[in-house]
């Protein structure tokens, strides 16, 4: 019999504390019409032991890569044994209420027209990092701009495209919810980001259905020095993707979204260019990682980088 609800699982390198407890908060959701497929990534990290008591329940799949896939690229083995009409990504350390799949299907329940669900969440920082002023602003934002509830894809994507695609509104994707079919509609996600692939593939979500904001508190994202985010916030690497996202809807958008985006973008290389020349002024260490990626944008793009960088530079000498 089909379950209600895949939860996917993708592994790489867990801390078996970690692990332990993201499974056991989920062997304890009120929704217990699940199943759990979990594809490990091939590393020296050997976590048999952990896994064995939750490998008796038929509930839970376990698969592991011949190669590494990469983050993506083990988003989407994950989502190839999926079976149930709703997907629910569960990572290696963060930690679900009780209620959160329960909660998550009567919004489905209640909602036809909503493809996918956002489930605000707490930050647990396990560390003092220099991040977590970042999640508290993102925090502090969501509450400010986000009204709860449903919003329509395209309604809500003006929205974000007037914030520049800045921050995201949308969430972490173990604190999103999805029906199946929009991820067969949409395809899979990109294999070659290592940090904005969850945005780029919300934008391309709200292309296609519509959204809702679930304000009640449903888990905790755990902040750690070792977490994935955390290495790619601390590398740079990811840190142009933003680039590719506002492309990839100039490409694809109609034309009253089109004409936004390309607004949202020509600000948001301003806004780019401005940090970057604060950031030499300052003698701060500029982000390598991605260069590649503004190289072939400034390439296909040399008049609108070299106009962001003039409007910058007239203003900071009119100011001076």
């Amino acid at each position: 019999m089909t379950p209600q609800v895949s939860v996917l699982i993708p592994l790489y390198k867990p801390n078996p504390a970690h692990l332990t407890e993201t499974l056991d908060r989920l062997i304890g959701q009120t929704e217990r019409d699940f199943e759990c497929i979990i594809c490990e990534e091939p590393t020296d990290v050997d976590i048999s032991g952990t896994l064995a008591k939750y490998l008796n329940d038929p509930r839970f799949t376990h698969y592991r890569n011949e190669k590494c896939l990469g983050i993506g690229g083990n988003w989407n083995r994950c989502f190839s044994y999926a079976t149930a009409p709703v997907i629910a990504y569960l990572f290696q350390d963060d930690l679900w209420d009780r209620d959160y799949l329960e909660a998550a299907l009567k919004i489905f329940q209640a909602h036809p027209s909503v493809g996918f669900i956002s489930m605000n969440h707490r930050y647990q920082y396990d560390e003092d990092l220099w991040t977590v002023e970042g999640y508290e602003t993102l925090q502090k934002t969501k509450d400010e701009v986000l009204r709860e509830g449903f919003w329509k894809g395209h309604e809500f994507l003006k929205l974000w495209l007037r914030r520049e695609l800045h921050p995201n509104l949308i969430g972490e994707p173990p604190f999103v919810v999805l029906r199946k079919k929009v991820l067969e509609d949409v395809g899979p996600f990109h294999t070659s980001m290592p940090q904005f692939l969850d945005v780029e593939y919300w934008l391309r979500c709200l292309l296609k259905t519509d959204w809702y904001y679930e304000k009640n508190m449903h888990g905790a994202f755990r902040v750690h020095g070792n977490a994935a985010s955390f290495r790619n916030n601390e590398s740079g690497e990811g840190i142009y993707d933003r680039l590719e996202c506002f492309e990839m809807l100039i490409r694809t958008a109609p034309a009253d979204l089109k004409k936004i985006a390309i607004q949202s973008r020509n600000r948001a290389i301003e806004s780019m260019a401005k940090k970057f020349l604060i950031r030499l002024k300052k003698r701060q260490t500029v982000a390598t990682k991605g260069g590649g990626q503004v190289i072939n944008f400034a390439l296909r793009h040399p008049f609108l980088i070299g106009t962001a960088m003039g409007k910058v530079l007239w203003r900071r000498l009119r100011n001076a």
